[in-house]
C-alpha cells in the first residue's frame, strides 16, 4: 500500500474550491557530501518461475500446524531430542511461511474483487490463523530458550533472530487474539464500504456520484458534500470501533499508549515526539512553500494533466528505458521478471480495491505490483510503485519475525519518482517541465498529509471516545493548517488509517530523504544515483535512520534539511516564478 486514496477525492474538492474561489493564493544551498557512498553490487536472491495465475490458492493444513506445536514443545522438555526438536522447528517456520503466502494469494483475489466472498471469507481466517500461530511461535521460542537446548539455539538462529523475538513478542499474546478477530472483521467491512458507490441527485432529480459530479453546476458542492457525508458516516464508525479495539489491544499488552504501540509495531527507530517535532519544523517551513506553489501552478498543471493521457500502462515503455540506460541491471532484471511472469495488475474495475501497492507472495519470492487505474492515472504511480517491487525483489522470501521498514520502503518508491524526471521530455514533450513541478508539488503534499495525518491520528487516540463528528472537526481544522483548505469528511478514504494505523508519517518522513535525493541530483547526478542505489539495498530488518546515514543522507529529525527543502523549492520555481520564469 503506498498513496493514499485520498488523493483522488482532494483533487475533486481542489477543483471544487478552485471553481468556487476558496482557495487562497518557492535553491538553498546545495547539500554536499564528503564523498559518496561505496555500494556492493546487488545480491540478487532466487525467484519462482511459476507464472501468478499458477501461484494457486489451497487452504492449508492448520491442524496439524497446531499438533507440530504441541510436539515441539514437548520435545522442549526433554533430553537427547535436539536434533528432532530443531528439525521440527524448522518444518514449523516453513508452514508459517506458507500460511502468510496463501494468506496473500487469498488477499490479493479478495481486493482484485471485493465482492468475491470466498476470498474474503479465506483471508480473514487466514489473517486470525496468523496471529494465534504467531502466539505459538512466540510460546515454542520462549520454551526453548529456557531448555538445555538454548546455548545451541542461539548459535543457530543467530542473535539478530533471538532479538527480534524478544522485541516482537511483547506486540502479541493470546489475551488479545479475540480482539484482533475483531479488528480484522472490522477492516473487511470497511474495504466493502470503499469499494461502494455513494451518490446523491442533482436539481434535476438524476442520481450523481462523485465521478459524475457537474462541475460547472453552481449546486455541485452542496451535492459534493451530500455525497462524503454519507460516506464519511458510515466509514467513520467502522473507524471509531477500530479506535476502541486498538486501544484495549494496547492496554492488554501493557502499553498506556495505542501510538506507542503502533509504533513499535511499524519497527519505528524515531519516536511519536520526533514525529512531533518533525511536524513543527513542516509547519514552519514547508508550509508557506507548498501553498506559493500550489498557487503558482495549480491551474498550469491541471491544463497540462488535461493534455497529456499518459496512462499507467503507457509508463512501461519511459521506465524499461530509464531503468537500462542509468539503474543498476538488477533493476531491469525486476521489470522483466514483473512483466513476464504476470506478477502485476492494472485495472480499473469497479468492485477493485481502490488502491496502488506493492507486496510479496513470500513462498515464491515473489513481488506483485498492484494499481488501480480508476483511482490512480498516471506513469509516476506506476514509477513510485516499481520503486517498492525491486526492493521487494532484492529482499526475497523472509522468515517469521522479518520486517522491513515503511520510512526507508517509501524512500525507495519516491526517489525513483524523482530520479525519473530524465525520462519527462520523452514522456511529456513540452510539458515536461510542468509535470515535474506537478511531482515536486505531490510530494510536497506527501509531506505535509503525512504529518497531517499522523497528527489526527495521535488526537483521536489520546482521547479514543470522542465521536465522529468530533474527529472530522478536528481532521478539517488540521487539513486546513497544513494543506490550507478544510477537508472534514475525506479522511476516511484513506486505508492505511483503517489497515495500518500510523503509516501516513512514512510519507513524509521519507519525502524529505527523497528530495534530498533529488537536491545531490541536480549537481551531481552519478551521486544521487550512488545515494538511492545505497538505500534500495537495505531491506530487511534495516531501521529507517542507519541506512540513510550509510548512503551520505540527513536525519530528519536532528539537522535542518526541512528548511533546506523549503529553500531550494522556493528558489528554484517560485522565486523563478515571480521573476517570470516558466
Amino acid at each position: 500500500m503506498l498513496r493514499s486514496t485520498i488523493q483522488k477525492s482532494e483533487r475533486y474538492l481542489c477543483l471544487l474550491l478552485c471553481v468556487l474561489l476558496v482557495i487562497t493564493g518557492c535553491a538553498c544551498d546545495q547539500l554536499t557530501k564528503d564523498s559518496a557512498p561505496e555500494v556492493p553490487d546487488e545480491v540478487v536472491p532466487e525467484h519462482s518461475q511459476l507464472q501468478y495465475t499458477d501461484m494457486v490458492y489451497e487452504r492449508p493444513n492448520i491442524d496439524q500446524v497446531y499438533t507440530d506445536f504441541e510436539n515441539a514443545v514437548n520435545l522442549a522438555g526433554q533430553e537427547n531430542v535436539k536434533d528432532q526438536l530443531f528439525e521440527l522447528y524448522d518444518s514449523l517456520l516453513e508452514q508459517i511461511s506458507h500460511i502468510s503466502t496463501m494468506d496473500t494469494l487469498a488477499t490479493l483475489q479478495n481486493e482484485i474483487d471485493l465482492s468475491n466472498t470466498y476470498y474474503e471469507e479465506e483471508m480473514n481466517l487466514l489473517d486470525n490463523e496468523l496471529t494465534r500461530l504467531d502466539n505459538r511461535m512466540n510460546e515454542l521460542t520462549e520454551a526453548i530458550l529456557v531448555s538445555p537446548y538454548e546455548k545451541d539455539f542461539r548459535e543457530r538462529m543467530g542473535e539478530d533472530f533471538i532479538e527480534r523475538y524478544e522485541f516482537y513478542s511483547k506486540l502479541n499474546s493470546p489475551e488479545i487474539e479475540e480482539l484482533s478477530e475483531q479488528e480484522n472483521a472490522l477492516v473487511t467491512e470497511y474495504k466493502k464500504l470503499l469499494s461502494k458507490e455513494y451518490s446523491t441527485t442533482d436539481a434535476n432529480g438524476n442520481t450523481v456520484t462523485v465521478d459524475t459530479l457537474d462541475f460547472n453546476s453552481p449546486d455541485v458542492l452542496n451535492q459534493y458534500y451530500a455525497i462524503y457525508e454519507q460516506k464519511n458516516a458510515e466509514c467513520a464508525e467502522v473507524y471509531r470501533q477500530l479506535v476502541q479495539v486498538r486501544v484495549e489491544i494496547a492496554r492488554r499488552l501493557g502499553y498506556d499508549s495505542y501510538t506507542d504501540y503502533a509504533y513499535d509495531s511499524l519497527g519505528r527507530d524515531f519516536t511519536k515526539e520526533d514525529a512531533a517535532r518533525f511536524s513543527e519544523m513542516v509547519k514552519e517551513h514547508l508550509v508557506p512553500v507548498a501553498t506559493a506553489l500550489s498557487e503558482r501552478y495549480y491551474s498550469k498543471i491541471s491544463q497540462a494533466s488535461d493534455r497529456n493521457g499518459v496512462s499507467v500502462e503507457d509508463g512501461l515503455t519511459y521506465l524499461e528505458a530509464a531503468l537500462k540506460k542509468e539503474f543498476p541491471a538488477a533493476m531491469t532484471e525486476a521489470l522483466t521478471y514483473m512483466l513476464d511472469h504476470g506478477l502485476y495488475i492494472f485495472d480499473d474495475d469497479p468492485n477493485m480495491m481502490p488502491a496502488a501497492f506493492t507486496t510479496i507472495i513470500n513462498d515464491y519470492a515473489a513481488p506483485f505490483l498492484f494499481i488501480n487505474t480508476a483511482t490512480y492515472t498516471d506513469p509516476g504511480t506506476l514509477f513510485h510503485e516499481f520503486g517498492h517491487y525491486y526492493n521487494f525483489y532484492l529482499m526475497g522470501e523472509t522468515n517469521w519475525n522479518d520486517s522491513n521498514n515503511l520510512d526507508l520502503a517509501e524512500v525507495h518508491s519516491q526517489g525513483l519518482e524523482l530520479l525519473m524526471f530524465e525520462s519527462y521530455p520523452d514522456i511529456y514533450g513540452d510539458d515536461a517541465q510542468i509535470m515535474q513541478v506537478a511531482v515536486i508539488s505531490n510530494l510536497l503534499d506527501s509531506i505535509l498529509m503525512g504529518c497531517c495525518e499522523d497528527e489526527f491520528q495521535q488526537r483521536v487516540f489520546e482521547n479514543p471516545e470522542m465521536s465522529i463528528e468530533e474527529m472530522n472537526q478536528i481532521h478539517g481544522e488540521l487539513y486546513q493548517e497544513y494543506l490550507g483548505f478544510p477537508a472534514y469528511y475525506e479522511w476516511v478514504d484513506i486505508h492505511h488509517h483503517f489497515e495500518t494505523p500510523f503509516y501516513y508519517i512514512s510519507y513524509a518522513t521519507s519525502a524529505a530523504s527523497a528530495f534530498e535525493i533529488w537536491e545531490m541530483a541536480q549537481e551531481d547526478r552519478a551521486s544521487a544515483l550512488t545515494a538511492y542505489r545505497s538505500i534500495t539495498q537495505n531491506t530487511l530488518n534495516s531501521g529507517y535512520l542507519a541506512p540513510l546515514e550509510r548512503a551520505g543522507l540527513n536525519n530528519p529529525f536532528t539537522s535542518d534539511m526541512v528548511e533546506q527543502i523549503a529553500s531550494t523549492v522556493n528558489d528554484a520555481y517560485v522565486q523563478r516564478s515571480r521573476k517570470g520564469g516558466k
